[in-house]
């Protein structure tokens, strides 16, 4: 009699192999398919790279270089000299607007302010022109320093070549298609095209604060800051596009322009120097714990070697 609850007794096949009924059925679920795993595409590489995703092993972490942060400063000197610059300019066409409202213009007056002018127009040409291989510089050596840092790494050459193709671009659109167009319809399709070429930079600097863990709203409010900017300057004015041929009448309205856009760039310096700080403090704070992590595995062992 076969006590109740008790297992069958397992019996042996001709092939030496146990043959209860569990085993039977978990053996014809066996198949001699070759399964392989799926082999990864291209669009999903290149996703999972645009992502920011790691692939393979990190490697140790190392001190970023230091000296960003005096690149950084540099960054901001420059971009506070652009602001007074155009301060300049709007203090000069207020007080060429205030003379000619109370006891008129000289001939000599005014050629003497339009030679300033002309002077301020070439200063910031040539301290634009330095800001641009500055900002190359840092976001370079930021990527560099991520990828020391965090082990993600980024490509530092294409970041860096991000900032001029964008800035070319939208010069460009500015130059042929709302310069060259009275259309306001052309213009405001030139004006999107300009700063859908500006979120080129912006994408990547992206990809080296997603590699840092650090805050990306300052570098989006920067971005923001710059297309207000660009639009001021388009559609209003700005320091470069003063013209001699400016009558007295529009004088203090252009000065009261180059106000507005000065502290637009009083307002953009600050958020980018504060988007680059961010970057910098994230990138060194995951190199601190990174470290520190690699120190404790090392303590570690040596005690457990210890008798």
């Amino acid at each position: 009699m076969t006590v109740s609850g008790a297992q069958p007794e397992p019996t042996i096949d001709e092939a030496g192999r146990v043959a209860t009924a569990r085993v039977a059925a978990a053996r014809s679920t066996v198949t001699a398919e070759k399964v392989e795993p799926a082999s990864e595409s291209t669009l999903s590489r290149i996703a999972s790279r645009a992502k920011g995703e790691q692939r393979g092993d990190k490697p140790p972490a190392r001190e970023p270089f230091g000296f960003i942060n005096a690149l950084r400063v540099t960054l901001t000197l420059v971009l506070a000299a652009l602001c007074l610059l155009t301060v300049g300019g709007a203090v000069l066409l207020l007080l060429l607007w205030q003379q000619s409202r109370d006891t008129g213009v000289l001939t000599s007056q005014l050629d003497r302010t339009w030679d300033l002018l002309d002077l301020l127009q070439d200063v910031e040409r040539y301290v634009a022109f330095a800001a641009i291989p500055i900002a190359m510089a840092w976001i370079a050596l930021a990527a560099i320093n991520v990828g020391r840092g965090t082990g993600n790494s980024r490509n530092p050459v294409l970041a860096s070549l991000s900032l001029p193709v964008g800035l070319i671009g939208a010069w460009l659109i500015g130059r042929e298609v709302i310069g060259g167009s009275d259309d306001a319809v052309t213009q405001a399709a030139g004006y999107v095209l300009q700063i859908t070429l500006l979120t080129i930079p912006l994408l990547f600097l992206e990809r080296v604060a997603i590699a840092a863990d650090a805050r990306r709203r300052p570098l989006r409010a920067t971005y923001l800051i710059g297309a207000a900017y660009l639009a001021h300057m388009e559609f209003l004015g700005g320091l470069s596009t003063i013209e001699r041929d400016t009558t007295d009448g529009d004088w203090g309205t252009l000065g009261a322009y180059l106000l507005i856009g000065a502290l637009l760039q009083v307002i953009g310096t600050l958020s980018a120097n504060e988007a680059c700080r961010s970057i910098e403090d994230a990138t060194q704070h995951r190199y601190q714990l990174r470290s520190r992590f690699s120190e404790s595995l090392l303590a570690q062992a040596e005690l457990q070697r210890r008798p």
